[in-house]
């Protein structure tokens, strides 16, 4: 074996480069050929993890750990705020669904019509301007039946009027109690879309 032969094994234990048998033995054969060694020697680019420091791998693997439990936790809450609201838009008994129905009756009422004037919208806590989701509502337990009420204003061309509807739970559904409108302007009245009261009105504060 030559001093050059014997330098080149030397240089690449010292670079952390192992040989194996046969790529030893073929790089005798080549030295005494003349033919470039650096062509056998095993690639140590960083993709092949050769002479990357353990610390380095640890580090890097908590990064994407990190990361990865960033974004679980993004989807994870996007997905339940997208329930939420999925459900409170379906949901049949829910203050959202039972105002869309209260309006619609409303707005379908003839003397509703009569006094406040097509066409008529629907708004809440008096504004005109902010929306159904601050619809004012109450959920109460009144003689062991639990009720839900809500209030709404609703307006026409020429009357606007306060709305409130007042449900009771039977048989594990809410039902209309009553459903009353009483204009703000003149001519002031009471106009009781629906009513299955038993007793005296009286609207729940809230």
């Amino acid at each position: 074996m030559t001093m050059m032969l014997v330098f080149r094994l030397h240089h690449y234990h010292a670079i952390g480069i192992s040989l194996g048998k046969d790529q030893c033995q073929t790089l005798c054969e080549n030295e005494k050929r003349g033919t470039n060694p650096e062509k056998l020697v095993p690639s140590t680019s960083k993709n092949d993890g050769v002479g990357v420091p353990l610390g380095a791998k640890v580090k890097d693997a908590g990064k994407t750990v990190w990361y990865t439990g960033i974004v679980v936790v993004g989807f994870l809450a996007t997905g339940a705020l997208l329930f939420a609201v999925i459900k409170e838009l379906l949901w049949s008994e829910s203050p959202q669904s039972v105002y869309s129905d209260a309006l619609k009756k409303c707005t379908e009422y003839s003397r509703m019509k009569d006094l406040l004037g097509e066409p008529i919208t629907g708004f809440c806590d008096g504004s005109g301007r902010r929306g159904r989701t601050n619809l004012r509502h109450s959920f109460y337990v009144k003689d062991d039946v639990e009720h839900l009420q809500i209030r709404f204003y609703v307006k026409g061309i020429r009357n606007q009027a306060t709305v409130n509807a007042v449900m009771e739970k039977r048989n594990g559904k809410f039902e209309y109690k009553y459903l009353v409108a009483e204009t703000e302007n003149y001519p002031k009245e009471k106009i009781f879309i629906i009513d299955n009261r038993q007793h005296v009105m009286n609207f729940q504060e809230f």
